[in-house]
């Protein structure tokens, strides 16, 4: 069983062709994109009354286990405008749902997907000394909401000596390294302690360090429409498959073959898509060959 934490949010995203809302966040792509490799899947989550119960509905529809998402009646879920025009990507708060325990999960593997501050660094420590298989997305650590809701990153800490798997955005590794290169950002991360980092490239690709090895892992070329999520299921494929396999260049081409599924729609909606499992897999075995360790 793979639990992901961290709030399923409404996601109000602004492109070029039109403003769309969908479910969102670290815990709906991953939880998807794990699936989709034949993982189980627990999210652990708060919603507030106005999430649609569609969006319950059809992640019940996939067979996640729901069982510790709390629909809050007294507050709202956890809201986001995400504006790509204009290039580049533009955050705002809109609305945010209370905090999540972290007293009691199980799982054969936790992936931490906070999105805005729900967990705390001192939570995440405490876990870490009580399961081995732990994997962080830092992003809702690293955000602070300015004036009308503006998102802006800052830098935090995250020397977390017992942590499995970090998976960062070449945006929030910018921000830790104070470093354009991405081989000086892979560097610095080192710092953390994770046992693998995965710094996800966007277009880029990703690298893929586990202390012995450091994988240079293409992209899946596929026409871009909504980037949303596409480091969060490239997350949670990764570790879907690394739980299954113990093999490094197989889980991160899983990883960047999932991504690749989720940014040529709009949305989540590739990834509930009957065949989309299959062509993960396929994707993945020519992403596989082309793997270099660098």
């Amino acid at each position: 069983m793979m639990a992901i934490v961290g709030h399923l949010t409404i996601d109000k995203v602004v492109l070029e062709r039109g403003i769309h809302c969908n479910m969102g966040g670290v815990a709906c792509y991953a939880a998807l994109a794990a699936k989709l490799l034949k993982s189980e899947v627990k999210i652990i989550s708060r919603v507030g009354a106005d999430f649609p119960r569609e969006y319950l509905g059809l992640l019940e529809s996939m067979k996640i286990d729901l069982s510790e998402v709390y629909v809050d009646p007294e507050s709202k879920t956890t809201s986001f405008q995400l504006n790509y025009l204009g290039g580049g990507r533009k955050l705002k708060l809109l609305s945010r749902a209370g905090e999540i325990t972290l007293e009691e999960i199980e799982g054969d593997a936790i992936y931490l997907g906070p999105v805005a501050w729900e967990i705390t660094t001192m939570d995440i420590e405490r876990l870490l000394g009580r399961h081995e298989m732990v994997a962080l997305d830092p992003q809702g650590l690293m955000r602070e909401s300015g004036e009308g809701g503006d998102i802006v990153l800052k830098p935090v800490s995250l020397k977390l000596p017992n942590l499995w798997i970090l998976r960062i955005s070449k945006e929030e590794a910018q921000i830790l390294s104070k470093s354009d290169d991405p081989n000086m950002m892979l560097k610095s991360l080192k710092g953390t302690g994770a046992k693998i980092t995965i710094l996800t490239l966007g277009a880029e690709g990703a690298l893929v360090y586990d202390g012995r090895k450091k994988l240079k892992v293409p992209s899946y070329e596929v026409p871009e429409v909504d980037s949303t999520g596409a480091g969060d299921a490239f997350g949670g494929a990764f570790v879907a498959e690394y739980l299954n396999s113990k093999d490094l260049e197989l889980a991160a081409a899983m990883g960047s073959a999932a991504a690749s599924l989720v940014v040529e729609d709009i949305g989540f909606r590739s990834l509930i898509s009957p065949s989309a499992g299959d062509e993960i897999r396929r994707r993945a075995w020519e992403i596989y060959e082309s793997i270099i360790e660098v």
